[in-house]
Formats: C-alpha cells, structure tokens, sequence
C-alpha cells in the first residue's frame, strides 16, 4: 500500500534516543518527508539519525526545551497539510496511518486524531479520555467500537491537521513535559476543533524507551510531571486550585518519600521526593515562571 507523501510529514523529538534510531528508521522508510529534533542528547543519536535517516531534515538543539518545544521547532519546517507527530519509541504502520489520515479528511471540523496504541506486553494503552480535571471512570479502558471524540489524546502517536495546530500556536512552551498533550487538545476545542479517537488505526508504543532509563531520567520525570501538573491545573482551575495542589504535596511528599524509603520501596521514595521538590520549586519561583 503506497501514501501520498505530500500530504503527511512525519515529525519526532529524541532525546538520549541513540538505541533506538535504527529501529525508528526502518518505522519511517515509507515516507518521504520526515522532520527530527535533537533535544541535545549528547549521546551520538545525532549521528545515528544522520547515518539511518539521512533524507531527514535534521535540527539539533543547543539545550532540551522539552516535548513542546521540540514539536513546535519541527513544525516549522513542515509544509504538508497533515504532520504526524510520533514518539521515537512508537512505530505505525502505512495503513494505520492512511486510516487516520482518512479519519481527519472525512471530519473536516477535527483538528487532531490519535490511534489506539498497544504496549510490548499486549495491553491496550489509554489513549483518549476526559479532561484532567474530571472525574476519572472507574471501570477498566475499554477500547471503543468507532470513532469518538475526546478531551485528552495520548501523545505518543498524533496526526494533526497542521492549519489547526498552527491556528492555536501548537504546544504551550511552559510545559517541558507531560500535560503538554492534555493542553493542546483542549486549546484545539477551545478553538473550535474536534480532537478525535480512532480505534480502527493501531500503533505499537514501546512505552519509557524514548530516552535511557536511568534514576536521574527518572527524578526528572517525575520532577517535572508535578510541575507540569501545577501548570495544567493553574491554567485551566485557576490558581486557588494550583495552591492547594502544591501546598498537599509540599507538606505530604518529604513524609512519604522517608516511608518509602523504610519500607525499601526506591521507586515510590524517588517519585515523591521529585514531587516534593517540585512543589517547592514552585512555590517560590518568580510569577511569569509559575
């Protein structure tokens, strides 16, 4: 099955993502016109990108400005109506992407369509749900029959409409990482575009792997999953809600990274002393940092 390549460009951000090119590679053969942002790895994934993907428009970046901001350097060179935007650790095939790419031409209202994507064990991924700020359901994910529109897509796999996402100014810069995907759909709705689910596409996520794992990629991970989260709920619940949020987890993240520790559990200890020091950080940077 071949693809209009004028159509779609394909975008991705690395970072510390040199083990994982070659594979990346072989997922973007089929297409032509294809955008990489290096995030400053600093671990060779720029020549490995070089060497696999030498028809890739490359762009290497002094310092790691985050998802966001890579995805929004990348869209820049992009000059199709459609970019798919994929993490380095997710692969989609040709077809799937046709049916996405059908999805959004036949919805000419929607500005952005994820696939249902699939981990290495088998599991289906959470891959639409409401808002953040919602109440979450509490029966199982359930993969839905047809489309269905969404207030939140997962990130890792994302065919945008490149007039929408040019329309809303794309990611919000302030968010280095996580969140940045709940704020973008609901800047696109906000602005009049349906942000869809399609279940009849399916991609392959790894899940992690898009850099090397390693307990300081974790702290920061989980650092800036807190200061994201107080950004998402500042912006959208106002910052009362933002408040109260840091307040809870200054005062609850140091006792229960010392329990965790106790109780020899490094993982839980390590994910709350990020979010304690977070939620200090915070506190007390200036205004226009918040």
């Amino acid at each position: 099955m071949s693809i209009d390549t004028d159509l779609v460009t394909v975008v991705c951000v690395t970072y510390k993502s040199h083990a994982l090119v070659e594979h990346l590679a072989s997922v973007l053969a089929p297409f032509q016109q294809v955008v990489i942002v290096d995030n400053a790895s600093g671990d060779g994934t720029v020549d490995a990108v070089r060497r696999h993907l030498p028809h890739a428009t490359l762009v290497e970046r002094a310092e790691n400005g985050g998802f966001g901001t890579g995805n929004n350097d990348a869209m820049r060179h992009v000059r199709t109506p459609y970019a798919l935007l994929l993490n380095p650790d997710c692969s989609l095939d040709v077809p799937d992407l046709l049916t996405l790419l059908a999805t959004l031409q036949r919805y000419t209202t929607a500005g952005v369509v994820a696939p249902q994507s699939w981990l290495a064990d088998g599991s289906a991924q959470m891959c639409f749900r409401q808002a953040f700020y919602e109440p979450r359901l509490r029966s199982p994910y359930r993969v839905p029959d047809g489309t269905c529109s969404a207030k939140w897509l997962h990130g890792c796999c994302l065919l945008v409409r490149t007039e929408a996402y040019n329309a809303i100014g794309g990611f919000d810069e302030r968010f280095f990482l996580y969140y940045e995907d709940d704020d973008l759909c609901l800047r696109l709705r906000l602005a009049g575009f349906d942000c869809l689910f399609e279940p009849a596409a399916n991609a392959q996520h790894i899940g992690g792997a898009s850099s090397t794992p390693s307990w300081k990629t974790s702290f920061r991970k989980h650092y800036h999953y807190a200061r994201s989260r107080h950004l998402a709920i500042r912006k959208y619940l106002g910052a009362g809600a933002a408040w109260r949020y840091l307040l809870k987890t200054m005062v609850g993240g140091p006792p229960a990274a010392v329990l965790y520790g106790l109780l020899l559990q490094p993982k839980h200890a390590l994910k709350w002393a990020a979010w304690s020091c977070s939620a200090w950080a915070s506190a007390f940077a200036p205004s226009g940092r918040k």
